[in-house]
């Protein structure tokens, strides 16, 4: 027996060193498709790679979109890896021989920050979306403005005609860029809202995607003045919505959403929701690839590239979209 287990051991490292060896190879090998479809394409010019998380939604959907309007437009490629908790395919990206990075990083931990200064550090420039987690000359921050946000949530409030605010604002883990920016957001809102503004209270929500529902429960039970709840993620705000409908508090709270989910269009035609802040990630998409494009080609670009946010507010019989950024 003991003989056998001396034999295993060498064994068993012959055989975690030959799986190395063949998931290097594949990162290093893997042709980049510019469209979803496409297994297989002719090598471009430029190869790009996306790291992002591993949730499907639309945000997500409509960034990648973007991406491959960009590529195809600028004559590059694009392949999108999912982003999870040790990846091993981000671990690996350095070696991957991608002309450029990009990545949605929901926070800022040990291993994603070396993972990603081991990307800098070798030459390879990288775009970080709404979330910046490593300043470098190389690094791109691409996203929608804290302070933007902010305003729009006000302006939203505004809507409703109430004398006077007290709003209870919800950040989430989902969305880190807001999260970190948290003492320029409620700058943000008081500038509108001035005077008008009562109370403002502060809570938030973790990756449980139904987290919400408990905040909200025990936010209004102790602050049962609270008339405005502003959400910063599309999934809280889906779990808000039902929450004041099964409180029976539609009317008396009133609900500044995250996202244009059809369902929230929806409620916002109901007048449940008095309207929502929705980003558009199908320009933060095209804009990595034309940023990672531009310092291929020139060296350099914008280090910060602020994308537009919109309103969507509620009219008569539909939904409608104003504009919020300069």
């Amino acid at each position: 027996m003991e003989r056998l287990l001396r034999l295993a051991t060498p064994l068993l490292g012959v055989i975690v060193l030959v799986l190395l060896f063949f998931s290097l190879r594949l990162m290093v090998t893997n042709r980049f498709s510019v469209s979803a479809q496409e297994n297989a394409v002719d090598t471009k010019s430029f190869q790009y790679a996306f790291f992002l998380p591993g949730s499907d939604n639309a945000f997500f959907d409509g960034l990648k979109q973007g991406a491959f309007e960009a590529a195809k437009e600028m004559d590059c490629a694009v392949i999108f890896h999912s982003l999870t908790s040790g990846s091993l395919s981000f671990e690996m990206a350095s070696y991957s021989g991608a002309n450029g990075v990009a990545v949605f990083s929901y926070g800022n931990d040990g291993t994603m920050v070396s993972n990603l200064e081991k990307i800098l550090k070798k030459g390879v420039p990288v775009v970080q979306i709404e979330n910046e987690i490593v300043s470098s000359p190389s690094s791109v921050l691409i996203g929608t403005n804290s302070y933007d946000s902010a305003k729009g949530i006000a302006k939203i409030a505004l809507s409703s005609e109430k004398p006077r605010f007290n709003i209870a604002l919800i950040y989430s883990e989902k969305n880190p860029a807001l999260l970190q920016d948290s003492n320029l957001f409620e700058i943000g809102i008081k500038s509108v809202l001035g005077d008008r503004l009562s109370r403002l209270y502060t809570e938030q929500t973790t990756f449980n995607p139904i987290d919400a529902e408990g905040v909200i429960y025990e936010l209004l039970r102790r602050f049962p003045s609270v008339d405005i709840i502003a959400l910063t993620d599309t999934n809280d705000t889906l779990v808000a919505i039902q929450a004041i409908i099964d409180l029976n508090l539609v009317g008396k709270v009133q609900i500044i959403g995250f996202g244009d989910d059809e369902t929230i269009e929806e409620y916002v035609d109901k007048g449940v929701v008095l309207g929502s802040i929705v980003r558009n990630p199908f320009e933060i998409g095209y804009r990595a690839v034309a940023a990672l494009k531009e310092i291929n080609t020139n060296g350099n670009t914008s280090a910060y590239v602020n994308t537009p946010i919109s309103l969507l507010t509620g009219k008569t019989t539909a939904p409608s979209r104003e504009n919020d950024s300069p």
